[in-house]
């Protein structure tokens, strides 16, 4: 069976896009519902859950099942995916004072950490949430943020899981790599802003 990268749709209008980004980097993948896709195998060798026009504080918000995952893939959380991750495993997830959407550039950015070696400081990404991460789950720490929202990336030690609150192209290269070669961070890493201008 042919080596794909599974992701995970919870609705949102960029999950085409994170797709074509995969695609363009010459990997298989597939984009499934997030409450019915393929048994998780050998041949998922990543895992990405996708943004949702949902809030995780509404009754019926997307609760996909990850205990399949967890642990045994690699998975990339972006946006909705990133606060449903802060959610479910300790943190808390707020409404934001203001609806965080458009442009805004990471002011602090974790160099250390593997997945975020090689991007600039300064790097434009895309907010598009009503909602913030207030505080972070047990055992992770801040990897990055922006001016207005603090908790804007994160890690989880000792965990396959990565949830960013954004998308932004190197991310999603980065994640695609390394999956592809077997090899992955030993943390989970959970950021939260939004898509990198195409501009």
């Amino acid at each position: 069976m042919q080596e794909m990268i599974l992701i995970l749709d919870c609705g949102s209008q960029y999950t085409q896009l994170i797709a074509r980004r995969v695609r363009e980097l010459n990997v298989y993948c597939e984009i499934h519902p997030y409450n019915d896709f393929p048994e998780i195998d050998d041949h998922i060798k990543g895992v990405i859950l996708s943004g949702s026009p949902f809030s995780v504080r509404q009754d019926d918000h997307p609760v996909p099942d990850l205990s399949k995952i967890k642990g045994k893939k690699p998975l990339l959380a972006v946006c909705y995916g990133a606060q449903f991750i802060a959610h479910n495993f300790g943190g808390e997830v707020q409404a934001s004072s203001k609806r965080e959407y458009g442009r805004a550039k990471l002011s602090h950015v974790d160099h250390t950490q593997p997945i975020l070696r090689g991007i600039p400081q300064d790097s434009q990404v895309w907010m598009s949430h009503a909602d913030t991460i207030f505080s972070l789950p047990k055992n992770a720490e801040i990897i990055c943020s922006t001016d207005d929202v603090t908790i804007a990336g994160y890690y989880i030690q000792k965990s396959t899981l990565m949830p960013f609150n954004f998308i932004q192209k190197f991310i999603i290269v980065r994640m695609v790599k390394h999956c592809c070669k077997t090899l992955w961070f030993p943390f989970v890493v959970v950021i939260k802003v939004g898509l990198q201008s195409r501009t």
